[in-house]
């Protein structure tokens, strides 16, 4: 009887203690920089394709059809879809300004031997989370302007819905989730029809599934966002086409890795496996890259891969950070650097709250600097110059370019300086 009494006793101690779970976390930071290191606005536009079963904020809408209920709303209040069209399934397109930053694809995993209920808010200083999934409970709205009296005779115009994130904005978001236990994880079904590649890659086979009370079911808690801040590595390249960076932060940047893909074709780059301590410059002349295979480079995979996981994450989580973002990364021509933000510049940028709270918790939020190099702005002043009827190269790049905005920007700053 004393023996099943102290059981008893000891169970309902670990009960009351709540838990015992571990918390995993990893995204990415975009930011595009002039030669000179001026972070560049423009960043809204969509790189990545989402699943069309991905919630968002109205005008915000990536593959998914904009709401009807809220689309009729806007036609009753404001005489006009304003920016939204129900019947384009892709990407949608509300005004906005001052987007520095793209926070793109932070996903949570939940590490737990036993099922438990949790309430998780992530916070956005200097943005707004505008993408998630499965649905939330709460979080932020963006404002919209006020209704006409006669919406008919005086639809609210487009201008009015600019958003400008050069004014403060703090974003969240708040889930109330059950976490599946690991036998009743194993047991679900989670092909969705529409799942993407990246969606899939991300999925990670030894963590919790997690549900909402709508049914919503998924292997991680996924958002996105757009911002203006600065993440806290400082890029320049000089006219010798020096790379350099300086790391101000306010921490030591754990990992690091440099890389640039020639548009003419062939790859080249360099690691930092200790990092970069906290107002510490590194210099990368172009001999310091070293050339990479041609194809898939492995050894890249493996050293990115690697000093993923050396930041925390599981080797599974890292190899599907890497898989889920290999495209975009390293297939893409340009110069770029990724590195692994301080925590407590995660911390302050996303700040976390989790109830029951874990017993430790992992965040691996990459900064990719997109670094402009000096022959590419002059040569992008060249064709912007030789515009013409005939000559339609400087238009396409802007239209097309997945970083055709800041491109633009920046051509305007160096012709604006060259004019003084």
């Amino acid at each position: 009887m004393k023996t099943t009494t102290l059981i008893l006793l000891a169970s309902a101690s670990l009960s009351a203690a709540g838990p015992n779970y571990q918390l995993h976390e990893w995204g990415t930071f975009t930011t595009v920089s002039g030669s000179d290191g001026v972070l560049l606005e423009g960043l809204e536009r969509e790189e990545e394709r989402l699943p069309a079963f991905v919630a968002s904020h109205y005008g915000f809408e990536n593959s998914s059809q904009p709401d009807m209920k809220r689309f009729e709303r806007m036609m009753r209040l404001h005489g006009t879809a304003g920016f939204a069209d129900p019947g384009q399934k892709g990407l949608a397109n509300r005004p906005l300004a001052g987007v520095t930053v793209k926070m793109e694809t932070p996903v949570i995993y939940f590490h737990s031997p036993e099922a438990f209920h949790a309430q998780v808010k992530v916070g956005f200083e200097g943005g707004t989370i505008s993408q998630w999934y499965p649905a939330r409970s709460s979080g932020d709205t963006p404002p919209e302007p006020t209704p006409p009296a006669d919406p008919v005779k005086n639809p609210t115009p487009l201008k009015a819905w600019l958003l400008d994130f050069n004014k403060p904005y703090h974003g969240s978001i708040e889930w109330d989730v059950d976490v599946l236990s690991p036998s009743d994880s194993a047991k679900q079904l989670l092909f969705k029809p529409g799942d993407t590649l990246g969606w899939v890659r991300a999925r990670v086979p030894d963590t919790n599934l997690v549900r909402t009370s709508g049914g919503e079911t998924e292997g991680y808690l996924f958002y996105r966002g757009v911002g203006h801040f600065d993440p806290g590595l400082k890029t320049t390249v000089d006219s010798g086409e020096t790379l350099h960076m300086e790391n101000r932060t306010g921490g030591k940047i754990p990992y690091l890795v440099a890389f640039e893909r020639i548009a003419e074709g062939g790859v080249k780059w360099t690691e930092r496996r200790d990092g970069l301590e906290v107002g510490g410059t590194l210099d990368l002349a172009p001999d310091a890259f070293k050339p990479g295979a041609e194809g898939f480079s492995e050894d890249l995979y493996r050293a990115v891969q690697s000093g993923l996981a050396g930041c925390g994450l599981t080797d599974a989580e890292a190899h599907a950070m890497v898989q889920t973002w290999w495209n975009s990364y390293f297939e893409a021509p340009g110069l770029r650097v990724f590195w692994v933000l301080p925590r407590a510049t995660t911390d302050r940028i996303l700040p976390l709250e989790v109830s029951p709270a874990p017993a430790a918790t992992v965040r691996v939020l990459v900064g990719r600097s997109e670094i402009f190099r000096p022959r590419d702005e002059q040569a992008w002043l060249a064709m912007a110059a030789a515009q013409s009827e005939k000559d339609y190269r400087w238009n396409s790049l802007v239209g097309s370019h997945r970083f055709g905005k800041p491109i633009q920007k920046r051509v305007e700053m160096l012709q604006q300086r060259a004019a003084r």
